[in-house]
Formats: C-alpha cells, structure tokens, sequence
C-alpha cells in the first residue's frame, strides 16, 4: 500500500541547526510529539545532488533522528527541489531521489516543485520524464509521491504543475496567507486553482515570519494558524502542514501543543 499524508506535519530545511536549538535528538522528538505531528518532512536534495542534510557528519545524524521520529510514531518524508533543465538531468535527479527514499528508509517524498529562477529549469517534457520516473521508483518501493509547489499554479502559465502533479498521490500547495487579507480567502483560492486534481489536498500554512507570505508577528501566526487549522477541518481535509520548523515563533509552537489536530 502506498502511503500517504495525514494529521499535522511541519517542514524542516536545515536540519543542523534544528538539533543545534534542541540541545539533543531526544528534546527535538519530544517536541515534536509534543506538537502532536504525524510527519516531518526533510530536505534531502537539490537538483542532481544530495543536500547537506544527508551529507558529511550530517548523514549518521539524520538516520538516527529519523529512527527516533519512526519509533515515536512520527514519520520522515523527503523534499526535494527538481531542477530537471534537460530529459537527462530529470532521470538522473529522480533516480538520486528514489535511492536516497530507499536508504534512508523514508515514507514517501515530496516534489518542491517551483517556478523560480533558483528552482526549476527545464519544460513540460522534462517534468514529465522526472515526475514519472520518480513515481515509478517510488511504487515499486510502496512509498508516496505528493506535489507541493504554488497554491494558485495558474499565476505561473509558464510552469508545467500539471505535469509533476499528475503523477502525485497527495497535493501539499504552499498556502502562504501572511500577508493575505485573510486566511479563508487565500485557502479559497487554493482550493478553486486545484479542483481539477482529485488527490488528497494537504495545504502548508505560513509557520514563519518575514517576506514571501510569511506572517507580520509572532501574534499574528499563532492567530492565523489556528484559523487555518479549523479551516483545514471543516473542510475535511487529511492533513496539513507549516513551513517552517527553524522559523516558527515560539507563539506557534504554543498553539501546536495546545490546539488539536
């Protein structure tokens, strides 16, 4: 059986720092149990190579977090940023992100998917090759495949979503209401710009404060995220997420430990 997303889950993209701030593995699997998370979702590569996550000293630490996480009743996923310039490049980069899914033993990986100048490079043709490719490795090992890229994929007619998404099993859209009249309306528009898709939607709210969607304090997070929370339930909705974990006020953590699921 291929899995899935569900429950509450956060977004880490450097994981050193993270245990830097936690003192130890122990604290960082209690606070996340304590936040009542079900996945946590790890960046493990960029392009065509492996991220710093996975690498060096950073290797043995990661295995050992994710044991930690695993026996908690947490699960691991992978994140990786597709670059996919040419058909080549997006075979080599979905057969790099198969093997690390089987090493490191992780539930499924996500597609970070974006049309930025930093991000993805190729076409339609080769998001297709990777995203098919990644699909057909990643089912033969029973593991996941979701899309998690812009909320509103129509403001960027240049980037081919459908093609990566078409071969998803879960879609994460990056919900970014910080700086947005409100949360409602921002979700609303996620909804209405992917009804064509009919996978599990799993919205990522804004966990963090600052620029590109981010919240204006550390008041209005923790307000917002509960918002967003109810809106996710009331919409029957698997699952959810925030990016980001190092990013998150201390005020959201609060409301993790203290709201339900």
């Amino acid at each position: 059986m291929i899995t899935t997303l569900t429950g509450r889950c956060m977004y880490i993209w450097k994981l050193k720092p993270v245990l830097t701030n936690e003192m130890s593995i122990p604290n960082f699997v209690q606070r996340a149990k304590k936040a009542k998370l079900s996945s946590v979702w790890i960046k493990v590569a960029e392009g065509a190579d492996p991220y710093q996550n996975i690498t060096g000293a950073m290797k043995e630490q990661f295995i050992q977090t994710a044991a930690k996480l695993n026996e908690a009743g947490i699960k691991v996923w992978g994140w990786h940023v597709p670059y996919c310039k040419t058909s080549a490049d997006a075979k080599k980069e979905a057969a790099l992100v198969a093997k690390i899914c089987k090493d490191f033993k992780l539930e499924g990986i996500l597609m970070d998917a974006e049309s930025e100048p930093t991000f993805f490079k190729g076409d339609a043709t080769t998001a297709n090759v990777y995203a098919s490719a990644l699909k057909e490795a990643l089912n033969a090992q029973g593991k996941g495949l979701a899309i998690s890229s812009h909320d509103v994929p129509r403001n960027f007619p240049g980037f081919p979503f459908d093609k990566f998404a078409q071969h998803a099993t879960v879609n994460a859209p990056q919900v970014y209401y910080g700086a947005s009249s409100s949360v409602e309306n921002r979700l609303d528009k996620a909804i209405n710009a992917n009804s064509h898709l009919h996978i599990p939607f799993v919205p990522v709210g804004a966990g963090w404060l600052g620029d590109g969607g981010g919240c204006s304090s550390a008041s209005a997070c923790a307000e917002r995220a509960i918002a967003f929370m109810k809106l996710v339930k009331n919409n029957n909705f698997p699952g959810y997420s925030f990016w980001h974990w190092q990013g998150a006020p201390a005020k959201l953590w609060e409301v993790l430990f203290s709201e339900p699921v």
